[in-house]
């Protein structure tokens, strides 16, 4: 039963790799009606991105969140519910997906590749609801700054054809830069509340898990030093009014944290607590 979704996963690989290559010929080349097109893949791609994420739900008896494969499903059907949702309700912030989609193509592509099992019998310690809301709301909050990292990618391209009084019809269409910066911003305050609640839950959990709120797991300092970055680019906008290019390039680049958080440890620690497997944490 697991390989079926396997091989709907390498169809929503191919779908997102033909997706990112769509989507930066338009930006690149400034297609416009390219771009446009780039909807009728992206929509189907995320029907079967959801039917894997949740047959895997329903055929293991546990929210998907154990391995790399698994983690590369959840956090991209995330990434990509939100990239929808923005495709759909404004064709002008189509360019968020320069950033989601080969985003979401690499988490799932990692996935695969190190972790084609994907799944495992979970520890009785790992089948706790708190597991499903702790995943549940990490999930949401790298959806929403990866959202921000792609908005912050728009507004960069599109103020520098500005900044070269250049005439161009293509970059003309997407919203005005203060109004892509509300956007951005919007979702930065989302994944930072979000990512709050993940780190409050997963501390709750790891009380009855491990027997302390806190051990300084690597996971945790990372994810601690991630959520505090973006704490201080909310209060930088907000207090000190950082706008415009120099908050889009933090955001740009902030991500980058996370993914360290969700990837880079547990390829590097081998003793983490939060190791992506049965005897792991998350």
């Amino acid at each position: 039963m697991g390989t079926i979704d396997l091989y709907l996963s390498w169809g929503i690989i191919y779908a997102y790799a033909l997706l990112t290559i769509m989507l930066l010929t338009a930006f690149v080349f400034n297609k416009e009606r390219l771009l446009g097109w780039t909807v009728y893949i992206l929509v189907p791609a995320f029907v079967v991105h959801t039917a894997v994420f949740f047959l895997r739900w329903y055929w293991f008896g546990y929210f998907p969140a154990n391995g790399k494969y698994e983690n590369g499903v959840t956090s991209g059907w995330f990434a990509i519910l939100l990239t929808v949702y923005l495709f759909l309700r404004n064709k002008g912030l189509r360019g968020v997906g320069l950033i989601t989609v080969p985003g979401t193509l690499l988490a799932l592509g990692y996935g695969i590749m190190v972790d084609p099992r994907g799944a495992e019998v979970h520890i009785a310690s790992l089948k706790s609801s708190w597991l499903i809301i702790h995943v549940l709301f990490a999930q949401l909050a790298f959806g929403a700054y990866l959202v921000a990292s792609g908005l912050g990618l728009l507004y960069i391209l599109k103020d520098n054809k500005g900044r070269r009084s250049e005439a161009s019809p293509f970059y003309d269409r997407f919203p005005k830069l203060p109004v892509i910066e509300e956007v951005m911003f919007k979702f930065v305050v989302y994944g930072f509340i979000a990512d709050a609640i993940m780190i409050a839950a997963g501390s709750i959990w790891a009380k009855d898990l491990w027997g302390s709120y806190w051990s300084w797991d690597p996971v945790e300092v990372w994810s601690l030093v991630s959520w505090l970055i973006y704490g201080v680019t909310i209060h930088f906008r907000v207090s000190l009014g950082w706008r415009g290019r120099a908050l889009a390039w933090i955001l740009i680049f902030a991500v980058f944290g996370i993914v360290v958080t969700y990837w880079g440890v547990d390829a590097f620690v081998k003793n983490s607590l939060h190791a992506l497997g049965v005897s792991g944490g998350r």
